[in-house]
């Protein structure tokens, strides 16, 4: 008599799990395509003031540049009552520029500023809910009528987590996961902080790696269905090879970093990834850019700079929505198709959650956009492949 003997149990997604996902009983994507506002829909004759560091030099003068890019398409493309908006220079003094800014009659709805610190010395300072204010940032403290738009890196991390939750809740048992990020790296803790806090489940696996053990990674996570990867630019083709690469197995989702380095994109086929969808999916973008009536510096459009870019057309679209909330505080707003991700404010102020697009690198290198399903198709591929390798007669 023979029976069969199964070493541990097998990865818990189902081929019935898979069946609900694709069937669409379970909503496992992140966000459909954008479609944004015909019209921001700022008050007739609202004043709009940009805080920005427009005389910093380096980086960040790039940065400004990228942000006010985008702010300019999206304004171009307006065709209601938008208006173009003066600009105060944050780069000497960020709290002299938002106190001239205040001082004007009517009051302006306020756009920024960028930095950190800038944002926290005008929270600090501000007592009243006018002017109406979206800062470009996060700060320690909450403010009546000042939101708070920032892009955080763990909101990718979060994102990730959500789809593995969504994937989760099409099936009875418990999705194992792992996460793999990079050892003494304030970032990488940041976004293991993020995604397991964020995970319904805890992860079967938190692996810190180092140079010298990420050809070791492959066996850290053999008991894992779905590896989040958290890896810089120039190391993720090396710590997704360790994984075992395209040829995995179990879907691996990573950080928008993954898809930033060009010259490694051909040795990352097959790897998910999360981002803005204003860089996931190039055919919107495209499209977006053309209905304008001009075309934008092509290096402001792509990788971290593409991202800013995406912010400074979200920044006017939520401007609109600051401005029309304007003299009631604070309250709850929303933008279900930003260009940065699917964005929540709460009555507070905060962003309540910033939801991510999911694009998967195909072959050759080229990145595009990808649905949840396609993680639980590979992870259901994955288990019973597993379940066979493991099962043998006794």
């Amino acid at each position: 008599m023979s029976m069969q003997l199964l070493r541990r149990p097998a990865r818990a997604l189902t081929v019935s799990a898979l069946a609900l996902a694709i069937s669409g009983c379970a909503n496992l994507g992140v966000q459909d395509e954008p479609e944004l506002p015909t019209t921001a829909a700022y008050p007739k004759g609202q004043a709009i003031v940009l805080l920005l560091p427009t005389g910093a030099e380096g980086p960040l003068s790039t940065a400004v540049d990228a942000i006010e890019a985008g702010y300019a398409a999206a304004l171009a493309r307006d065709p209601g009552d938008a208006r173009k908006p003066s600009t105060e220079d944050t780069s000497r003094d960020a709290l002299a520029a938002y106190e001239t800014a205040a001082a004007a009659s009517p009051p302006p709805v306020i756009i920024g500023p960028l930095l950190k610190k800038n944002v926290n010395a005008i929270a600090a300072s501000r007592s009243e809910p006018q002017p109406a204010m979206l800062a470009l940032n996060e700060a320690n403290q909450s403010r009546e009528g000042m939101y708070q738009f920032a892009l955080a890196p763990e909101d990718e991390a979060k994102t990730a987590a959500q789809i593995i939750n969504n994937l989760a809740e099409t099936q009875s048992g418990a999705l194992s996961t792992a996460i793999v990020y990079p050892r003494n790296d304030p970032w990488g803790e940041r976004m293991r902080t993020a995604f397991v806090s964020a995970l319904d489940e805890t992860p079967v696996a938190e692996v810190a790696y180092a140079g010298n053990r990420i050809g070791a990674l492959t066996d850290e996570v053999a008991e894992a269905d779905i590896v989040f990867m958290v890896a810089r630019p120039d190391d993720a083709a090396l710590v997704y090879a360790g994984l075992g690469g395209s040829s995995a197995g179990m879907p691996v989702i990573a950080t928008s970093h993954a898809a930033d380095n060009k010259a490694d994109a051909a040795d990352m086929a097959g790897l998910f990834y999360v981002d803005v969808p204003w860089l996931v999916d190039k055919d919107m973008a495209r499209e977006y850019i053309a209905r304008g009536p001009n075309k934008p510096d092509a290096d402001h459009t792509k990788g971290e700079l593409g991202r800013l870019y995406a912010m400074g057309i979200d920044a006017y679209y939520l401007g609109g929505l600051v401005a029309n909330a304007n003299g009631a505080g604070s309250m709850p707003l929303s933008l279900p198709a930003g260009m940065t991700g699917e964005l929540s404010f709460t009555t507070t102020g905060r962003l309540r959650s910033r939801r991510l697009s999911l694009g998967r690198i195909g072959e050759g290198g080229v990145p595009g956009p990808a649905a949840a399903q396609e993680i639980a198709a590979q992870a259901a591929a994955s288990g019973a492949a597993q379940a066979s390798s493991e099962t043998e007669e006794i």
